[in-house]
């Protein structure tokens, strides 16, 4: 027969052990959700597992916060819109509970998640994203709540959690410097001084490669399009506002759109939004939206992805605060009539980038020769007869 004060030191042996893991890591916190809210120089301070985790954090976020307004994109989003630029506005408390990666299909899933998670929701801004409309439809799901409680487990109460609590006392301890981490607004943090003309020397090889799926096809994607409309039908049965963000898009990408034959999915979509909701475009041609390229860019971290800079100068667009030295026609509100003559502009704009960029046209139609010599014989892009 087994002593039972063996089994009374097991017990308290476990919960000393588990007293120790929770103040421990909710001490160090590597993930900013503890409710200690413990923060200090050279333990914690940089979090650098913050990172890569926003299926896991976003929507506990978002049910702990309770803000008033959502950003719900791509990595675009994700890394360009700091929703403190909204405080004092009609739209705080903002959120940014973009996801790198996301699609249509997903952000509706999300958002069907979040007018459960977060009572006080009074408005949803969305960003529109080409990419997301070409192609084959992407059936991937999320934002169950098996999923919520799973994620929130992780956050807490994991190996993970500790490992991670572990390599952050020793980055702080060791480093301490500025690092990529999502920020307690949502948005992604990237630290000051990083080259950007490389990503845009590097684009062609990027986008003609196996990275990429079936880079030419231009195929409307009516399941992206059909989770806009569950999109739009969630909020109209939650009273949400419900706003589209047509975001910057520089000369390079609109090349690429051009040589794929994309302005007329581009057209077809944005008019059917623009007869449903309220869609607002920064994407006309200026001076920041082409930016020269060059090592230290001020509106573009690369290709696609538009500079926090950028991002703070839409925000307070559309929250009507005092902006300055702002490029003509910077915010356009689109509706079905617009669509035809801002796609033209852009158009005509991919002709003037294309004329003072020579040597970057002619490395993008290396890439796209080389790729398409590697394809089987007989291969037909979806721009061509």
């Amino acid at each position: 027969m087994v002593d039972s004060g063996y089994f009374r030191a097991l017990a308290l042996s476990l919960l000393a052990w588990l007293g120790l893991y929770l103040i421990f890591t909710w001490t160090i916190d590597p993930y900013g959700v503890s409710p200690i809210r413990f923060s200090a120089h050279g333990i914690n301070e940089i979090k650098p597992k913050r990172l890569d985790i926003d299926r896991l954090i976003k929507p506990y976020e978002v049910w702990r916060y309770q803000p008033h307004t959502i950003f719900l994109g791509t990595s675009r989003a994700h890394q360009s819109l700091d929703p403190s630029v909204l405080d004092g506005t009609r739209f705080a408390p903002a959120y940014n509970a973009s996801m790198p990666a996301a699609s249509m299909e997903m952000t509706a899933a999300y958002l069907q998640q979040y007018v459960r998670l977060d009572r006080k929701l009074r408005t949803v801004i969305v960003e529109l994203f080409l990419p997301n409309f070409i192609g084959a439809p992407n059936a991937h799901q999320s934002g169950t709540w098996a999923e919520f409680a799973r994620n929130t487990v992780t956050l807490f109460a994991s190996a993970d959690a500790l490992w991670d609590a572990i390599a952050t006392v020793a980055y702080n301890a060791a480093s301490g410097r500025a690092t990529f981490q999502i920020e307690p607004g949502g948005f992604l943090y990237r630290p000051p001084g990083r080259d950007t003309q490389g990503p845009f020397d590097r684009f062609a090889g990027y986008i003609w490669s196996s990275q990429v799926s079936e880079p030419d096809k231009t195929t409307f994607n009516e399941g992206a399009f059909q989770a806009i409309l569950e999109i739009i039908e969630i909020a109209r049965a939650n009273d949400l506002e419900l706003i589209f963000l047509l975001g910057p898009s520089h000369g390079y990408a609109d090349y690429y759109y051009d040589s794929i034959a994309a302005w007329d999915v581009m057209a077809e979509w944005l008019r059917k939004l623009s007869e449903r909701v309220s869609v607002y475009s920064f994407s006309q041609p200026n001076d920041w939206v082409n930016e020269l390229i060059g090592p230290h860019m001020a509106y573009w971290y690369d290709t696609f992805h538009y500079s926090q800079a950028m991002g703070r100068a839409m925000l307070a667009s559309l929250a009507g605060l005092p902006t300055r030295s702002l490029p003509d026609d910077f915010m356009e509100r689109l509706t079905p009539q617009r669509v035809t003559a801002h796609v033209e502009r852009r158009r005509e704009a991919v002709k003037r980038w294309a004329s003072a960029n020579p040597a970057l046209v002619a490395q993008f139609e290396d890439a796209r020769r080389e790729w398409l010599a590697a394809k089987p014989q007989g291969y037909q892009t979806s721009h061509e007869p």
